[in-house]
């Protein structure tokens, strides 16, 4: 592959060994994804932390804390992820349910501030969030070239925002500033080359999550056009990325008239013929939600809300529906670090704690477990359904999982009972 002289020099070590690691690292990609160049980033970052040296391109702190203090910095603007698994809470660990994270010396242990302020010296936001495009004030525009990683984010980046951006988001290439040149990196990727259409308007949000989950098993990495959707939300949108990348792995889609790259579905596919089109109607859709919806049951003993990260405006809703009421069973609601103090300061984690349930921020069960004991969650998130039962449901102990909205949710919640509106 084509290496710059300044490229050259890094790999080769001159510019030190943290740099010659990150370069390394990206040199590989390019050629497992047969890149033929890197190019320069002009937008934002997003990287999952490695820290305490774990492996391959782990640094050793002694490393990361002279690469801080020689007056490094990251070369484009970078949030971080949560922090590595296990994931702690950073707020409402005392009140979660599991003595270890309600310990505050494993909290602040597995947070890792060691690392995490060598990284803001660097300049590095520490957001801690798996939905950073939710708080950030700052987003990248269409065309610019981004370093981003999470299921739900990419396709953010991508499709709503106009980026260009993998699934590669990574120390390495936010730090150089560079990230291999494929895939939707490059504009002919970025065209739909398949159709995919709704039988019936897509509407509510568990609509569009149920959606985005049955067109990503039919997409599998290709890019679709899609139509059949009304009412484009933030909150919809978020669900439908989340929930393509968990039924399949789709980086991009258009949807005409919404997202900045696809004014028509014939724009869309450049003109060209679709290679598949698919129709998913009313027995699709069905089958889709009876498959994110594992072994449920009549009974709830714990409810999860906030996969991805809930934004302000889902907290503000989820206050509605538990404001003057409490719940029977145990509640979580996660959100990102950054919008705790704003939750707290409109009055919504009063209302939470009224009511018997807690916000927690930073993490979520699939990372970070549950309270011993639970055997039905419901929750109201496709993407967390399928990764919680992947990780805690086993033929002796299953997990049953009932899956539904917001509302559907909050009821089990303060009933105890489930009785989702499409059981």
């Amino acid at each position: 592959m084509y290496l710059t002289d300044e490229e050259k020099r890094m790999l080769q070590g001159e510019e030190g060994v943290v740099r010659q690691k990150c370069m390394e690292q990206l040199v590989d990609l390019a050629e497992i994804a047969g890149a033929e160049r890197l190019v320069d980033l002009d937008g934002t970052g997003d990287f999952t932390h490695v820290a305490g040296g774990r492996g391959k391109f782990g640094f050793p702190l002694e490393a990361l804390r002279d690469l801080a203090e020689s007056g490094a910095k990251f070369k484009i603007p970078t949030c971080s992820n949560k922090v590595p698994i296990p994931q702690v809470p950073f707020h409402g660990w005392e009140k979660c349910g599991i003595p270890q994270h309600e310990d505050p010396a494993y909290n602040e242990k597995l947070r890792g501030e060691e690392y995490m302020s060598l990284y803001r010296k660097m300049g590095v936001f520490t957001s801690h969030s798996c939905a950073n495009y939710l708080t950030s004030t700052f987003w990248p525009t269409v065309g610019q070239h981004c370093s981003w990683t999470e299921s739900s984010a990419v396709p953010y980046c991508n499709a709503v925002l106009g980026g260009r951006v993998n699934l590669d988001g990574s120390f390495a290439s936010c730090f150089l500033g560079k990230a291999p040149y494929y895939g939707m990196h490059i504009t002919e990727n970025r065209r739909a080359t398949v159709l995919i259409k709704a039988g019936r308007p897509i509407q509510s949000e568990l609509e569009w999550d149920v959606y985005g989950f049955a067109i990503g098993e039919l997409a599998e990495l290709a890019v679709p056009a899609v139509t059949g959707t009304v009412s484009a939300s933030t909150s919809k949108l978020v669900k439908f990325n989340a929930a393509l990348n968990t039924g399949g792995s789709v980086p991009m889609y258009h949807i005409p008239g919404v997202t900045p790259e696809a004014p028509t579905v014939e724009f869309a596919l450049s003109g060209k013929q679709p290679r598949k089109t698919f129709v998913l109607g009313e027995t699709e859709l069905r089958q889709a939600y009876e498959k994110i919806n594992y072994l449920p049951a009549d009974e709830v003993d714990f409810v999860f809300l906030g996969c991805p990260h809930y934004n302000i405006v889902d907290l503000w809703r989820v206050s509605q529906l538990l404001e003057g009421k409490k719940v029977k069973v145990r509640m979580w609601i996660m959100t990102s670090p950054w919008l705790y103090d704003l939750a707290k300061s409109q009055g919504f984690l009063k209302i939470f704690e009224d009511a018997g349930a807690t916000l927690l921020t930073g993490t979520c069960p699939a990372a970070m477990g549950m309270p011993e004991g639970i055997r039905t969650v419901a929750m109201d998130s496709a993407k967390q359904s399928y990764y919680i039962t992947g990780r805690f449901s086993t033929p002796e102990k299953p997990l049953h999982v009932c899956y539904g909205s917001k509302e559907d949710c909050v009821q089990a919640a303060l009933t105890g009972k489930w009785r989702g509106d499409w059981r």
